[in-house]
């Protein structure tokens, strides 16, 4: 499991938009894996023609979530 998937994973059961504290709090309950900086994480995975990063290194793929205001997102 990436941390993408876990993210992905995510929005696909809650159908919501979150905060990045509320992401951050369902991955810690549901994988004992440690991820850094999951803030960063989610910002990449906005698409370019939704205003995400155009550097970013996420692949298209994962690339499925809109920023709504600063630090919460939903899934495309």
């Amino acid at each position: 499991m990436t941390l993408y998937e876990a993210i992905l994973e995510c929005f696909i059961e809650k159908q919501k938009p979150m905060t990045i504290q509320e992401v951050e709090i369902y991955i810690g309950q549901q994988y004992k894996q440690k991820w850094k900086d999951i803030g960063t994480t989610l910002a990449d995975m906005v698409p370019v023609n939704y205003g995400g990063n155009s550097s970013s290194s996420v692949p298209a793929e994962y690339r499925r979530l809109k920023r709504l205001t600063r630090g919460t997102y939903t899934l495309i």
